[in-house]
């Protein structure tokens, strides 16, 4: 019994590791369409107050800023600004 325990342990922990390679694949930034370079700080807009909720959960969760601003879409001085607001 021990020894089939082990080897579906074995093969959870491949699934996983495989997944989490997946994972990582799909994180990978999208290119942006529009041009970071050509913002004037009129064209910006307020965040929502959900979006600044997920970027503090994802702070908190020990993500780098690079990782939030991908997920969040926001641009890395954005995220910045919402975790220094706390």
């Amino acid at each position: 019994m021990t020894l089939t325990y082990m080897q579906d342990i074995y093969q959870l922990k491949k699934k996983v590791k495989i997944l989490e390679e997946e994972f990582v694949i799909q994180d990978d930034p999208v290119p942006s369409v529009k041009d970071q370079s050509t913002v004037t700080p009129n064209d910006i807009e307020p965040i929502h107050e959900i979006l600044k909720s997920q970027v503090l959960s994802l702070y908190s969760q020990g993500l780098t800023l690079d990782q939030i601003a991908r997920q969040s879409s926001l641009t890395k001085e954005q995220t910045i600004s919402v975790i220094e607001q706390q």
